[in-house]
């Protein structure tokens, strides 16, 4: 039930998965640079706006007309009418990157997902000192948390930074950094060849989303400096990085400038809470709130450990769909994928469930509701929480190209 391997990521693609429902990340495991890139369910370009296309109506009689003569390629064409103008983008939020004090040479490096806990391990061994990350997305505390650690005292030596694509201000300042900025007004879709697909009005006249992101430091020991933007630990054996984000996103009839949320005092208040709470606390509640539902289905191809401790992407070159156990595999990685990016109170999974790292992705990563938003949610009755977004079939192509030519050759369980 684990999705492991014995190198960090180096593409987006290669990154580990985790969220819940509105906070999530893709997780590099690097040994030197690790790297969090982190997506925020609410966060999108533009404003509210009615888009409908009101000379629809005008043409349906027409397409109803064409169908029933079994004219279907006139009809396609004359169907595109009846659409409306398209979406604006869903965004990155930000990236936190981790820059470690470690040699070159590293050894015994394991990387791994842990589906029936929701929870991403990293580890290796550097000149002589095992270091080891726990990290999840908590959905009782709204909140990443990550543990570091090393098993020599005063071992662990590393700063942290926050960037991001977008307009933002980052500043450290005691054991926080805070991340505040704007969203873009407008974002051409990535299949418009425009000059300026993306736009930023006046700041008095934008109406487009606010946000704030903090990240808070804790340590048993060791040092921590303020350097710009970025906070400097040196020589401690654990620290606890909690991470929360808020965006005045109020709803879809609601302008998020001059009818926004207060955002700012969520995210301290989301950030206040889970500081409260010690680390084991946390993982606690982290367990207690999401094993229920993992343990919901039961589904099981092939009983042997045969092939289980390797790789994952040596096991799928190796064996592929002639690993029963691979299969059930990527059954429950499906549930674990719907559960870390649709729950009560969050936006509904998109085309990329919750995780997205381009201005411009692939289809704007938007609700098409023709079927796609359908086809995501079809199975999660079944089982109760499943559901294969296009993430899965991003975070396993290379390119583009395969990754569309899997979207359209949807393998569906």
């Amino acid at each position: 039930m684990k999705l492991q391997y014995e190198k960090p990521a180096e593409l987006w693609t290669d990154a580990l998965p985790i969220g819940n429902g509105s906070l999530g990340a893709m997780v590099f495991g690097g040994v030197h640079n690790e790297r969090l890139q982190c997506n925020q369910d609410t966060l999108w370009s533009g404003s509210p706006r009615d888009q409908s296309n009101p000379e629809a109506y005008e043409h349906l009689p027409h397409v109803r007309k064409l169908l029933k003569e079994k004219k279907y390629i006139e009809a396609d064409e004359a169907a595109k009418k009846l659409m409306g103008a398209y979406t604006q983008s869903y965004l990155p939020f930000c990236d936190i990157h981790l820059a470690f004090d470690h040699e070159d040479s590293y050894s015994n490096y394991q990387r791994n997902l842990d589906l029936t806990r929701a929870v991403l391990n990293t580890s290796y061994e550097s000149r002589g000192v095992t270091y080891k990350r726990e990290l999840f997305s908590s959905f009782p505390d709204r909140a990443i948390v990550l543990k570091l650690s090393s098993n020599q005292p005063q071992a662990l030596s590393f700063s942290v930074r926050i960037s991001s694509q977008l307009q933002t201000i980052s500043q450290a300042s005691g054991q926080q950094i805070h991340l505040i900025g704007r969203c873009p007004d407008h974002v051409d879709p990535s299949y418009y060849n425009t000059p300026d697909p993306i736009i930023y009005k006046n700041d008095l006249e934008s109406e487009a989303i606010r946000f704030e992101a903090i990240l808070d430091l804790q340590h048993i020991d060791g040092e921590i400096n303020v350097s710009k933007d970025s906070l400097i630990i040196t020589d401690a054996t654990e620290v606890i990085i909690r991470f929360a984000a808020a965006t005045s996103f109020n709803g879809y009839d609601r302008l998020p400038k001059t009818e926004g949320k207060d955002y700012r005092a969520e995210v301290s208040t989301i950030l206040q809470q889970a500081v409260a709470k010690p680390y084991h606390d946390l993982l606690r509640s982290h367990l207690e709130d999401y094993q229920p539902l993992f343990q919901r289905v039961d589904f099981e191809l092939d009983s042997s450990a045969s092939k289980n401790n390797l790789p994952t992407d040596q096991r799928i070159s190796k064996y592929g769909a002639r690993d029963q156990g691979l299969v059930e595999l990527l059954f429950h990685y499906g549930r674990y994928l719907m559960i870390a990016s649709s729950r009560p109170g969050s936006q509904p999974a998109n085309l990329q469930g919750i995780w997205n790292d381009e201005l411009r992705p692939p289809w704007s990563s938007n609700y098409t509701l023709n079927i796609n938003a359908q086809m995501n949610y079809w199975p999660v009755e079944v089982c109760q929480a499943f559901r294969m977004p296009y993430t899965f079939f991003r975070l396993h192509s290379r390119t583009e190209r395969d990754w569309q030519t899997n979207c359209f050759h949807s393998l569906w369980m």
